[in-house]
């Protein structure tokens, strides 16, 4: 998020993140921010990537930037970290501003369809996870530093969610309309502090007590993502301002996987478990299969797609780098100055996943379905040769179960939610081109949620996928910010 608000000319003064390797991100990201600012900026960074120098040698080089970029970024768990010491760094920050925004969310695991289910699985206290609660800390910020406005984002789940028989979703409103009463605090000349709240995406008056929960959904799909990322935005705004709501406007067509990955450069993967085979043989190898003289038969034109693609494996030789030193580049088809503001000559975590041999074989049967049928095949579409070994395929009624265990993401449809799961491994995200045959990198997952090419993830590629699913949509934060900035801008204190 707050990649979006400073592409719209926001000045990020703090931002507060409990992961390590998250915040090194973070701070390399203000640090860069900075080292653009100065005439030998762009030269200093690209000698950086060319020489693949540590960060802290860069950090070296510019003392005085790399200090303000520690300022800005800082590793604190709130909630753990004193209140005190949280306070003191956002009046620093704010160094006396007025008119700021607030923007953020809690940790969304308690609220998410896929937490729930797990936890009533394997905590009995489920209820009294304090998890529940944390969006608390948000609400103490902004009773204790009173925002201009604030936006925060939580997940689709919270809609659903209820905590003893109490719809926290609509206790959250509750509590974000009043802090001051739902904090039971008592002020003194002060005063209480009290939000108007809005939705970012319905054109509405201040949403009081008849308002549509669904009415805070937000479907990035409609506002140019390329992908199908549903999430909860709610943006206050404080009584007594005299500030209006600005709101986004849909986009008047998709944009698609195809249309923002298509240009980056092909890849295949490496093997896995110390396989020493050949990467094209063993593909290759399903035309020995009894499964691949019968589709013959049965679906001729997935055949001749299958046929054609396997004679085209071996043009795709690279497996990829953290950061791969490139020529003249093309531009995607859509975003293009978006994610090419910087023109950086360098590709940026664009490295494969290892994948086994099996995997190899279903991720390039689903590949080539989809280019045929136009949507990402089910376990029950692969043939039985293709499924997975493993115990809970099917039920004790032979049913498939976890039926969309492998999923491709279509070429030219709109990418299904990037989660932090990416990390764990690629059967979610199948790129289409059946020659290169694997699943998505941090930059393709990056570009599925508009993160610009100079944005450079730092950590294990693990850690960088879950940086990136764990991400508000950069180019939607942006649109979002510069709604609000609209409106500050027509305001007069």
């Amino acid at each position: 998020m707050g990649e979006g608000f400073s592409q719209a000319g926001f000045d990020i003064r703090l931002s507060i993140e409990c992961d390590p390797e998250a915040h090194q991100t973070l701070q390399f990201r203000a640090f860069c921010r900075e080292l653009s600012k100065k005439q030998s900026g762009l030269n200093s960074l690209c000698r950086f990537f060319e020489n693949g120098a540590k960060i802290k040698d860069l950090y070296n080089d510019y003392p005085l930037l790399a200090d303000r970029a520690r300022n800005e970024a800082w590793l604190a768990r709130l909630g753990t970290t004193p209140n005190s010491d949280v306070d003191e760094r956002i009046r620093l920050g704010l160094r006396g501003a007025k008119k700021w925004v607030l923007i953020g969310g809690p940790p969304c695991q308690a609220y998410s369809l896929v937490g729930r289910a797990r936890m009533r699985g394997t905590n009995p206290d489920f209820e009294d996870d304090h998890r529940h609660f944390l969006y608390k800390e948000y609400l103490r910020i902004v009773e204790e530093h009173r925002p201009t406005v604030f936006v925060m984002e939580i997940v689709k789940g919270i809609l659903s969610a209820n905590v003893r028989e109490t719809a926290i979703f609509e206790q959250i409103l509750s509590d974000l309309r009043s802090p001051t009463r739902a904090l039971k605090k008592r002020r003194g000349p002060q005063g209480n502090v009290e939000y108007e709240l809005h939705s970012v995406s319905v054109s509405a008056d201040t949403l009081g007590a008849n308002f549509k929960s669904k009415q805070f959904l937000v479907r990035a799909e409609e506002f140019g993502i390329p992908q199908k990322r549903h999430r909860i935005f709610i943006v206050g705004i404080r009584k007594g301002t005299g500030i209006g709501m600005n709101y986004l406007k849909g986009s008047d067509s998709l944009t698609s996987v195809g249309d923002v990955i298509g240009d980056l450069p092909k890849l295949r993967s490496g093997f896995s478990r110390n396989f020493a085979g050949d990467w094209v043989t063993s593909i290759d190898g399903i035309r020995k299969d009894s499964w691949f003289r019968s589709i013959a038969k049965t679906e001729p034109e997935l055949f001749e797609m299958l046929d054609s693609e396997l004679k085209q494996l071996g043009k795709v030789q690279n497996n990829g780098c953290n950061v791969a030193i490139i020529g003249r580049r093309s531009k995607p088809k859509k975003l293009a100055e978006w994610y090419r503001k910087q023109n950086l000559p360098f590709i940026l975590n664009h490295e494969c996943r290892n994948h086994m041999e099996g995997d190899l074989r279903r991720y390039f049967f689903a590949a080539c379905y989809s280019k045929v049928y136009k949507k990402s095949p089910k376990i029950s579409d692969f043939p039985r040769q293709l499924w997975p070994a493993h115990a809970n395929v099917q039920n004790a009624e032979s049913k498939v179960i976890f039926d969309d265990r492998f999923r491709v993401q279509c070429e030219n449809d709109s990418a299904t939610t990037v989660v932090s799961h990416i990390s764990k491994d690629g059967h979610y995200y199948i790129h289409p081109d059946p020659r290169q045959c694997r699943s998505l990198t941090v930059r393709e997952a990056a570009r599925l949620q508009t993160f610009p090419d100079d944005y450079f993830f730092n950590g294990s590629r693990t850690a960088q996928f879950h940086q990136v699913g764990n991400a508000v949509p950069p180019y939607l934060a942006f649109q979002i910010a510069q709604t609000i900035k609209k409106a500050l801008t027509r305001h007069v204190q």
